[in-house]
């Protein structure tokens, strides 16, 4: 399988491209692609938190631990003192990353149910709920933002499968079939108890009609152009020469 530094590089690329797209498509601010490209890499991510407390699963859940806190923090008031943020931001951290690693890793098995399909679209829901219910950020956002983490481990699964195929010697590893799949049929419990969640969170989910209408909508994309028709950079290039000329002028 992918080892930690291949899932991070490939999902940090594609996330940064589709979160890319999107501010080129003026669907989502700044900050907006900021958040997407962070829950794409750690959506990349998770499909391995159900391993063993390796280096690799502990920088994880460090990682998303302090994205967490720092939502947590953004959505305090803002006169709160910078001590009594620190301390929200602190309790919010080490609950996730001492007491939710320590339950995850005595209830998980690595190559699980964890890593499978479901478990990418409950990771996916669960994230855009998190957004909606918690941070109150809106439906539109929740839903992109869901679709980011389920993609991101989406991509995991096939990276994994791609390298468990000896493609030299045109064979199948043992580890193949063990990565994209809809359940774990050593675990009927765990399969059953994983769509039973998702069902529970599909009805938790935020309103999609503006997801949808936006995504789907020929217009969201009209001007979206990947190559330049003329001269590459040519607005940069021309802030660039207004600025000269006014230079110019005050000299």
């Amino acid at each position: 399988m992918a080892d930690f530094k291949t899932h991070l590089t490939v999902a940090s690329i594609a996330s940064s491209i589709a979160a890319t797209m999107l501010f080129a498509a003026s669907v989502a601010s700044p900050q907006e692609v900021l958040l997407y490209f962070v829950l794409g890499v750690v959506g990349g991510l998770l499909p391995d938190i159900d391993s063993d407390a390796s280096l690799t699963v502990r920088l994880l859940f460090t990682f998303i631990a302090t994205v967490i806190s720092f939502l947590v923090v953004f959505k305090q008031r803002a006169d709160n003192t910078v001590i009594e943020l620190f301390i929200i931001w602190a309790v919010s951290f080490i609950f996730i990353k001492i007491f939710i690693f320590s339950l995850f890793t005595k209830l998980t098995v690595h190559r699980g149910i964890i890593h499978s399909i479901p478990a990418a679209v409950a990771f996916g829901c669960m994230a855009a709920i998190g957004l909606n219910r918690v941070f109150h950020f809106n439906d539109f956002v929740s839903w992109m933002a869901g679709g980011f983490v389920f993609c991101g481990s989406i991509l995991h699964l096939i990276l994994d499968e791609l390298f468990s195929l000896d493609f030299l010697n045109l064979k199948k590893k043992k580890s193949s079939g063990t990565a994209f799949k809809f359940g774990s049929l050593g675990n009927i419990k765990a399969t059953i108890a994983i769509y039973m969640l998702i069902a529970v969170l599909f009805v938790a989910m935020p309103s999609h009609t503006r997801f949808i209408s936006v995504i789907f909508a020929p217009q969201t994309y009209e001007h979206l152009a990947f190559f330049p028709s003329g001269k590459w950079f040519s607005r940069l290039c021309g802030e660039l020469e207004k600025t000269d000329i006014i230079k110019q002028k005050r000299f």
